[in-house]
């Protein structure tokens, strides 16, 4: 593969690394880790999205829609119910242009199963621990990679780590010619269960493009981030 194939490696490796060592670079005194607290009604979490493009050549275009993530303000979860394993989200994403989209997302965190699979997805059962499936009654079998401490402000919280990586024959060419790399990393709260930080790596071979996805979280209610 090309120079951006090695691009993508080179991303992949380095995005693992950096969510390994969260929390290498720790303060003198070992900081109070946060009670455990459990998601409720009224929970927000805000967060930054940023998106970036590698392209194999000039006749290559950025797809209109990955566009969005720069011209993204702010996105943020809002929790509205939670009925034992049913989570019931808003989500609200607001651009710089001063547009705002709003929808609802309902999450099963026994499953997995959400109302809309094009929605925020990013949600965990709370206290999981390393080998720990996602989701308990999940036929995938992705589970929780590792567990570090990350500072917040004046305190700290225990972040638990997944990632996966995968390839298939791209659908949106019928020609069967086009190849498509998936990377996701994903950092998220043990004690809520919801995201901190995630990566998202796209290649596809024909034409050569790598898209890389950023969330990252700025506020919350829950604890505080800065």
């Amino acid at each position: 593969m090309r120079n951006i194939g090695i691009t993508v490696a080179v991303i992949i490796v380095i995005a693992v690394a950096s969510a390994a060592a969260i929390c290498l670079d720790k303060p003198s005194q070992t900081p109070q880790i946060a009670p455990s607290t459990p998601l409720a009604v009224g929970d927000t979490f805000t967060y930054k999205l940023a998106g970036s493009t590698v392209l194999g050549n000039s006749s290559v275009v950025t797809p209109q829609e990955f566009l969005e993530y720069n011209d993204t303000d702010y996105y943020q979860v809002t929790v509205t119910a939670v009925e034992g394993t049913q989570v019931t989200l808003e989500t609200t994403w607001q651009f710089k242009n001063g547009t705002q989209v709003s929808e609802p997302q309902a999450i099963d965190l026994s499953t997995g199963l959400t109302g809309d699979v094009m929605g925020f997805v990013y949600l965990y059962p709370s206290n999981l621990s390393v080998t720990d499936k996602l989701y308990p009654q999940d036929s995938n079998q992705l589970m929780v990679n590792s567990t570090s401490t990350q500072r917040f402000g004046d305190s700290s919280r225990v972040i638990n780590y997944w990632s996966t990586e995968d390839q298939y024959m791209n659908t949106g060419d019928q020609s069967g010619n086009t190849m498509r790399y998936d990377f996701i990393g994903v950092n998220f709260d043990r004690d809520t269960g919801m995201l901190v930080s995630l990566t998202r790596i796209e290649f596809l071979t024909n034409p050569e493009i790598q898209l890389t996805i950023t969330w990252q979280l700025t506020s919350t209610n829950v604890w505080n981030v800065k």
